[in-house]
This record gives structure tokens, C-alpha cells and sequence, in this order.
């Protein structure tokens, strides 16, 4: 099947790198996951993360999910748990979402989290996620 929409890019090293600027930038880009294409943004962006709520028209009281690669990604934004770890061992990564108690030093924007004090993540299993999070230094929402 033909592609007929003109801002949809095979993944490769050029739309890896193109991705990774935006991202660095605060801009969005679409991405897929296991479940769903998703709009993504840099979670420690201000900008980014209001964009997203701007364009998905979604209620500020609705958090989003954050995406991380690995356990060490996620140290300095959540307080971990023993039964987090033996859930994370058994299931990640793959499509399920943790609620962890928000590390009070996170950078993790507040509207992310709906002012929670807690934050929904995610290891993808996605490739095209992963490489994109490879290159960063920021999860993403």
C-alpha cells in the first residue's frame, strides 16, 4: 500500500535523528508503542508537555504516561518498592503502566502528573521507542 500521507517516515538513522532533535527541542513527534501511535514530548519540558495537552485537547486532570527505557532511567524520578521490582522482572518491558509515589526531586513536569503524587510509567518494548530513549537523556511522555 502506497503511503499518502506526506509527514510519515519509514524509522531509519535519518528519522531517528530527526526525532531526537524535536524531542531536544520540546517539539512532539508521533510514535508508536505496543498499544497505540502516541504524540511524545520530553516529560522534563514544560513546553512539551503543555503542547501535548494543548493538541490532544485533554483534561489537565488526566495524566500522562511516562516512558523510560530501563530501572536506572527511572531512580531519580520515582520512589521504587519491592513489589514494583518483582512486577517490573516479570512483565517489563511490555504494555503495562506502573503508578509509583513521585520522587519529591523529580523533574517530571507537575501538569504530566495532573499534580499527583504519583507518576504513571512505562518500559515499551517497541523498538522504535527504545532507540529513540536510547538517545535521550529525558523520559518521555
Amino acid at each position: 500500500m502506497k503511503n499518502i500521507y506526506s509527514n510519515i517516515f519509514a524509522f531509519n538513522r535519518q528519522t531517528l535523528r530527526k526525532s531526537v532533535v524535536n524531542l531536544k527541542k520540546g517539539n512532539l513527534v508521533g510514535l508508536p508503542t505496543e498499544t497505540v501511535y502516541g504524540l511524545a514530548g520530553n516529560a522534563y519540558s514544560e513546553t512539551a508537555v503543555k503542547k501535548i495537552f494543548k493538541l490532544k485537547k485533554r483534561p489537565s486532570k488526566n495524566p500522562l504516561i511516562i516512558h523510560y527505557l530501563n530501572l536506572n532511567n527511572i531512580k531519580k524520578d520515582v520512589i521504587l518498592n519491592k513489589y514494583f521490582l518483582k512486577l517490573y522482572k516479570r512483565f517489563s518491558p511490555g504494555p503495562i503502566t506502573y503508578v509509583l509515589k513521585k520522587n519529591k526531586s523529580s523533574k517530571i513536569k507537575s501538569l504530566a502528573t495532573a499534580n499527583l503524587s504519583t507518576i504513571a510509567i512505562r518500559f515499551p518494548s517497541h523498538r522504535v521507542i527504545r532507540t529513540i530513549l536510547r538517545h535521550t537523556n529525558f523520559p518521555i511522555a
